[in-house]
């Protein structure tokens, strides 16, 4: 009998429910400015989504480590203000965030193992600092943010959302109820 791929194996049991966030992953991207219709002006939008901004060294590169990240960058010329960042998920969403890459039927080696592994790693990296809240979900084999499906407007209308200077949510109040509403 020919073997499945990982994808379609059985899932392991997912790690205990916890509100801690866990880490699903690393990757390197340069802040854009953000000015348009139906979207937050933003100075520096940033965002895991490779929709709206350039992942560095391609769109859709995640990393397990920073020091993996930074060695694949080291091999390509990058711009002065690529940043590194650490994507963490409430733990409380780690299950249907998974469920969702799993049923995209794409490969995630990274996101998988961080989010669905024996042991998930709880935090970044030392030396990092939080940016902001992000409303993601993951559709068509990629991460998108919400503003993606153009619901700036929508959710400035129906909840009087908010965005700091990132393109983020100011605050984990305000993500809760854009993905409760959206």
């Amino acid at each position: 009998m020919p073997t499945r791929p990982e994808l379609l194996r059985p899932r392991r049991p997912a790690p205990p429910r916890t509100a801690d966030p866990v880490l699903a992953g690393y990757f390197v991207a340069t802040p854009e400015p953000l000015d348009g219709t139906g979207m937050p002006r933003a100075e520096l939008l940033t965002t895991a989504s490779d929709c709206l901004t350039d992942q560095l060294r391609q769109d859709g590169s995640w990393f397990t480590t920073p020091a993996e990240a930074l060695a694949a960058c080291g091999m390509i010329d990058i711009p002065a203000d690529a940043r590194l960042f650490a994507l963490l998920v409430p733990g409380d969403h780690v299950e249907a965030f998974v469920t969702d890459i799993r049923e995209a039927e794409t490969h995630e080696p990274v996101l998988l193992a961080h989010l669905d592994g024996p042991d998930p790693t709880p935090e970044p990296a030392e030396g990092g600092r939080t940016l902001g809240w992000e409303v993601l979900g993951y559709d068509h084999g990629i991460l998108h943010t919400w503003l993606c499906n153009d619901l700036h407007d929508d959710a400035v209308r129906a909840l009087g959302t908010t965005t700091d200077h990132r393109g983020l949510p100011p605050d984990s109040l305000g993500w809760q109820r854009l993905a409760d509403r959206f």
